[in-house]
């Protein structure tokens, strides 16, 4: 088994973390109540995929957005 660094490529949602700071700035706030079984996999998935636990929870609700109509503003 070959210890050399291997090239992989980055996922969708690390891709989207990229371009959403070229995209809308994010002026908002919104406070979610989650379960704690939701939070630790939200923090869980921003810990593997590099990304803050915010660009998770966005990237979410773009995607649920986009699936009901909503046009999003990064394109992904």
């Amino acid at each position: 088994m070959s210890h050399a660094a291997k090239h992989l490529s980055k996922s969708a949602l690390q891709v989207f973390a990229e371009k959403e700071f070229a995209g809308a700035p994010l002026t908002r706030h919104v406070h979610v109540r989650v379960p704690q079984r939701l939070d630790v996999f939200l923090k869980t998935i921003a810990l593997t995929e590099g990304v803050s636990e915010s660009s998770v929870f966005r990237y979410a609700c773009e995607q649920w957005a986009a699936s009901q109509g909503y046009e999003t503003a990064v394109s992904n």
